[in-house]
């Protein structure tokens, strides 16, 4: 009999110290129809229309863990989804390089085809050759310089192209 009566106590107890422990939030509208908020209840001076008292309530640890859970799990989608947009912008930009290093490619084979056919009309005679012989060497010398500069370039970034097509699709598969 007695530890029922011990049992009973204990719950009672426990009950009330449960109860005190939670808090009330009280919302109201003052006279300038601004809402507030708090945990005191509204001041008497004021024209206090539509009070609500809500009591919080403490969340089960069963409650806490599927939040944790769900909170997690839209942490992982957005981390995916951001990973996708990243691969996606490097794609954009390593297409942007690609397109760039082939124009320089193509400015580059344009600039030869006029050198050569500069050097040429530079050559076309014995004493043209001898006169302009500086000439002709250097600007043989760029010419060759800034082709392979080109084809350097579009080599990169068709590196870069495959890096990021690359990325892109192990960002989807993820």
């Amino acid at each position: 009999m007695k530890p029922i009566i011990l049992l009973v106590g204990l719950l009672l107890t426990l009950l009330t110290a449960l109860n005190l422990n939670a808090q009330k939030l009280y919302t109201w509208t003052d006279d300038n129809g601004v809402v507030h908020i708090g945990d005191r209840p509204p001041p008497k001076t004021d024209n206090v229309e539509d009070v609500e008292v809500i009591k919080y309530k403490e969340k089960t640890p069963q409650e806490i863990e599927a939040i944790q859970h769900k909170k997690e799990s839209l942490r992982r989608k957005f981390d995916k989804e951001e990973q996708i947009e990243k691969a996606r912008q490097a794609k954009i930009q390593a297409r942007e390089a690609e397109e760039k290093a082939q124009g320089a490619v193509q400015q580059a084979q344009e600039e030869y085809e006029y050198n050569n056919e500069y050097i040429r009309r530079l050559t076309s005679t014995r004493n043209k050759r001898k006169k302009f012989r500086k000439r002709v060497d250097r600007i043989k010398t760029e010419t060759e310089a800034s082709r392979a500069e080109a084809q350097a370039a579009a080599v990169q970034a068709e590196e870069e192209a495959r890096k990021a097509r690359t990325a892109f699709e192990e960002a989807q598969q993820k």
